[in-house]
């Protein structure tokens, strides 16, 4: 055991999650190493998905400056008590785990022992620890000669998912991109409407107004039962909000985003009714779009609700029932 050190060093500490309640995992540990020195920085959190090891969920990643007096290896056995904590067991390497704690780096510390080695010697190779650690100290020494921000700039086909925002006592989303999320879909939506109106051009057909109309009332029907479960839960932004609820009833036990379901059904019922191909193919554009915002969407909701794996195993269709 190494005395504690007269002088304050900073360090670097990569948090990794991706078992349970990610979000409250790393929460738990950047309240904790406020616990055992001063916490000078957090950066933002990253989602990543796994390097090495078993097939696993993807993890949430972020880094903490800490200024403290202790030693590195007083600081690696903190992190091991508030791993423990967290129930973190070792059986895999490179498995999944409740809560990884790692000390990256040390302001003019090394160390190169069986238990601990300084800097992290894989720190200037993995996207998911230099990217956070260059956001809040892009000058720390990764080890060969290069800084934070040197190392990440050659890991650019390494990708992550920032999240925006503070994680630590606050709910993480997409910043600028959700509102980029809702104004594309409310172009792409009127354009399509416009193309609807302009090159449609409607018969008495008895069939096409069957067809169509029970396409439209089906679309009608999932998406006001839909919003009437929501409330006031209901929002255009692609992100789940901490404090609502996960709904699995009514037609939540079907598709997981019906409103979303229910405006490309309402589409394709106003296309019939239009008698218009172009309209009916514009329908694609919608699916895709909506299939791309659904897809952010869940990632949202996997970080805020855990529970949501569970849900979206059990719930197999996204948009449509028995279709899509």
């Amino acid at each position: 055991r190494h005395p504690a050190s007269s002088r304050t060093v900073r360090f670097a500490l990569g948090l990794g999650s991706n078992v349970g309640d990610r979000l409250q995992h790393m929460r738990h540990a950047a309240r904790e190493l406020g616990e055992i020195g001063q916490v000078v920085a957090v950066s933002r959190l990253y989602e990543t998905e796994p390097v090495g090891g078993p097939e696993q969920g993807r993890f949430l990643n972020a880094v903490v400056l800490l200024d403290s007096h202790l030693d590195p290896e007083e600081i690696l056995a903190e992190a091991h008590r508030i791993e423990a904590a967290r129930d973190r067991t070792r059986e895999v390497r490179w498995g999944p785990r409740t809560l990884d704690i790692d000390v990256l780096v040390a302001d003019g510390a090394t160390r190169d022992s069986a238990t601990l080695a300084l800097p992290h010697p894989r720190v200037s190779e993995r996207r998911f620890a230099v990217a956070p650690l260059a956001e809040v100290w892009p000058d720390a020494d990764v080890g060969g000669g290069l800084t934070a921000s040197a190392a990440l700039r050659r890991l650019s086909g390494q990708r992550v998912f920032r999240w925006s925002g503070d994680w630590v006592s606050g709910t993480p989303g997409l910043g600028i991109r959700a509102k980029a999320w809702v104004s594309a879909q409310l172009v792409l939506m009127v354009a399509w409407l416009w193309l609807a109106l302009v090159t449609g051009s409607p018969s008495p057909n008895g069939w096409v107004v069957l067809g169509g109309g029970a396409v439209a009332l089906a679309g009608g029907i999932q998406g006001l039962s839909a919003l009437r479960l929501l409330g006031s839960e209901l929002s255009a932004y692609p992100q789940a909000r901490e404090g609502t609820t996960l709904i699995a009833v009514g037609p939540y036990k079907l598709v997981r985003h019906p409103i979303y379901g229910a405006i490309i059904l309402g589409a394709a019922g106003i296309a019939i009714l239009q008698e218009s191909w172009i309209a009916a193919a514009g329908v694609l554009p919608l699916l895709a779009f909506f299939w791309a915002k659904s897809s952010v969407e869940e990632r949202s909701m996997l970080l805020v609700f855990p529970d949501y794996e569970a849900f979206r195993r059990q719930v197999r269709r996204r948009l449509i029932p028995w279709l899509v």
